[in-house]
């Protein structure tokens, strides 16, 4: 895919105007504008034609908006940057075209501009500051939480053991062990247990993302599952944190207790 400024400004814009919740937002603030009617609109304009008025500029600054922003960072910072830079350039980017929308419905609604009392400096001074606010929030706010979101998404996507999509979702969890029963594995997690109809070796095999180790023949357990080794009527087995024991086999005991040396 070619991803040079103008296709990438496309597809955001394209998301913007594709997105019901951005369509929601611009109905919600167009409505209230034309209701309230900010900056003399509410004398000037009937209801009908103000609320058109206000739709149109929230629509098509939206839009504009986007574009601006867009370019604007794709072609002075498209690496990122400081957090100043992240809210100016966008933020001047976006202003320009933004007043020239502004400028353009305005006058389909008032063919003599100085009936909206403010000159076109004015305007434009109006439209930066808004433009500049809006980064700020976006930059300082919404992306910070949206970026812890996608690194707790994706280290959650990275240690999910694939033997958890056999289990039912409200069970999916940490894995603690699992444990032949017949032809089945018994796999426990934090949130519950449930049969999975296959051989211990290839749930093992599949639950490779999380650290642990086979103790017995016919079990395995997640080292963060561990609480301690003991010896209980004669015979050495591992506690876990759910409380469950499972046995230890002699072959696999020297293997546990290097592996678990402080449990």
């Amino acid at each position: 895919m070619n991803d040079n400024p103008i296709n990438f400004t496309l597809r955001q814009l394209h998301s913007v105007f594709a997105s019901p919740l951005a369509w929601g937002i611009m109905v919600a603030v167009g409505a209230i504008a034309g209701i309230t009617g900010p900056f003399s609109t509410f004398d000037q304009l009937a209801p009908a034609p103000r609320i058109a008025y206000w739709m149109a500029i929230v629509i098509a600054s939206y839009g504009a908006g986007t574009v601006g922003a867009t370019l604007a960072q794709s072609l002075i910072l498209p690496k990122g940057g400081p957090l100043l830079a992240r809210i100016a350039v966008p933020g001047i980017g976006s202003s320009i075209p933004v007043t020239a929308a502004v400028v353009l419905i305005s006058w389909l609604f008032f063919p003599d501009l100085s009936d909206t009392g403010l000159s076109l400096f004015e305007l434009y001074v109006y439209c930066l500051l808004i433009s500049l606010a809006l980064m700020a929030v976006v930059e300082g706010v919404f992306e910070p939480q949206l970026e812890r979101r996608r690194a707790q998404s994706a280290q959650e996507t990275a240690k999910a053991p694939k033997i958890l999509e056999r289990l039912p979702k409200d069970i999916r969890g940490t894995l603690s062990h699992m444990s032949m029963a017949d032809h089945y594995v018994e796999v426990h997690t934090d949130k519950g247990k449930s049969l999975v109809l296959m051989r211990l070796s290839d749930a093992i095999a599949e639950a490779e993302e999380v650290r642990g180790m086979q103790v017995h023949r016919s079990h395995w357990v997640a080292a963060e599952a561990v609480s301690a080794i003991k010896r209980v009527d004669g015979r050495v087995v591992v506690m876990l944190r759910s409380g469950h024991a499972l046995p230890v086999s002699r072959s696999y005991l020297a293997a546990v207790r290097a592996n678990f040396p402080n449990a």
